[in-house]
């Protein structure tokens, strides 16, 4: 045990600790073992926790009741052993919602709330779906499986151990380094598969979009056609113009900035409702939106994450109702209020592309 732990001291920071859990039951609040693992001095190291849930039904098929009966809840392990060695730590999982979802209810079947400093997941189905583009199936079998990585699906720690070592795949291959969603975002549906019912529509809405698509290539040279009478026509009117335009800018102290070099914004109605769809953002405070910009500028992803952490700026998980409470700035920006969720009440400056 403590040559394991003194492993985990020497682990890159960057690399992440994987995380699983066996279930005694069907019921999320049964977590009946945690494993971690992770890579560390260029081999793979694990730690299992054996917990006891709520009840003694288990259907699990290598835990059993009598093997957990003298240990202590999930509550207490997680407090006393687990929480301290994932602190400040980047984790990683195989479908990280359903994981935390039961971490979360397991913690609080003892009657406490769950919380834990945000961290941020890799999520390896994810991963593996954007990146690996060959694979028919992205089942944990499947994608261990392609890479080569043998695993027994039965045990917790085998199955942390093969995530650490897939997560290692896949950082040597591809760029994922900086890679990791907010704990509480993944926790709030970030990476939550779509419903059947989600996906038929998403097939109809791309069946009407090649449908789209034929007409237009059907109507594509009529167009071509058109833009080239419409763009010699204003090549024509230009050069007309040319001949009696007169600058009247020189007869004003301060030069004016020709409109068609001011940005255009959609027109935003004050006290009006509008939609934020999910992955929008608003500022809280107008001083801070400087600083946003250039660091999204300077694609400074720890600043962003930042600020995101100390809730300067609000990333919308789901889709939200926001009222308009002022025009849009030179900038774009508008000053409004969230209607609901998370952050009822709460006002800040959101672009006014991003208003719906």
């Amino acid at each position: 045990m403590q040559k394991t732990l003194e492993s985990l001291s020497r682990k890159h920071p960057n690399r992440p600790i994987a995380v699983t859990a066996d279930l005694a039951n069907d019921n999320l609040n049964s977590i009946c073992r945690l494993s971690l693992a992770w890579i560390s001095d260029g081999s793979v190291h694990g730690l299992t926790f054996l917990i006891k849930p709520p009840t003694d039904e288990f259907t699990c098929r290598k835990i059993t009741a009598d093997m957990v009966a003298d240990c202590q809840p999930f509550a207490d392990v997680w407090d006393g052993e687990i929480k301290i060695l994932l602190k400040n730590a980047v984790l990683s999982a195989y479908s990280s919602e359903q994981l935390f979802l039961a971490i979360k209810a397991s913690y609080e079947a003892s009657g406490k709330p769950f919380s834990m400093e945000d961290a941020y997941v890799r999520d390896l189905k994810f991963l593996a779906a954007a990146y690996i583009a060959d694979l028919e199936n992205f089942s944990f079998l499947s994608i261990m499986h392609y890479m080569n990585i043998s695993v027994d699906l039965d045990n917790s720690l085998s199955r942390a151990m093969a995530c650490a070592c897939g997560m290692n795949w896949m950082e040597n291959l591809y760029p994922i380094g900086n890679y990791g969603l907010p704990l509480s975002a993944v926790m709030a549906g970030a990476l939550h598969e779509p419903t059947e019912e989600e996906t038929q529509r998403k097939a109809e809405a791309h069946k009407t979009l090649e449908q789209a698509a034929h007409y237009m290539q059907r109507l594509f040279l009529p167009f071509v056609l058109l833009c080239l009478i419409l763009a010699g026509y204003y090549l024509y009117s230009l050069q007309e113009n040319a001949k009696t335009h007169v600058d009247f800018s020189q007869y004003s102290s301060v030069k004016a900035v020709p409109p068609e070099q001011k940005p255009s914004f959609p027109a935003i109605e004050t006290n009006k409702e509008y939609l934020m769809l999910r992955g929008t953002y608003i500022v809280c405070d107008a001083g801070t939106i400087p600083e946003f910009l250039d660091a999204f500028q300077n694609h400074d992803v720890e600043l962003i994450r930042q600020m995101v952490r100390s809730d300067e700026v609000i990333v919308f998980m789901n889709p939200t109702r926001v009222k308009s409470l002022s025009p849009a700035d030179e900038k774009g920006f508008v000053l409004v209020k969230i209607l609901g969720g998370e952050y009822d009440g709460a006002t800040g400056y959101a672009h006014s592309m991003m208003l719906e």
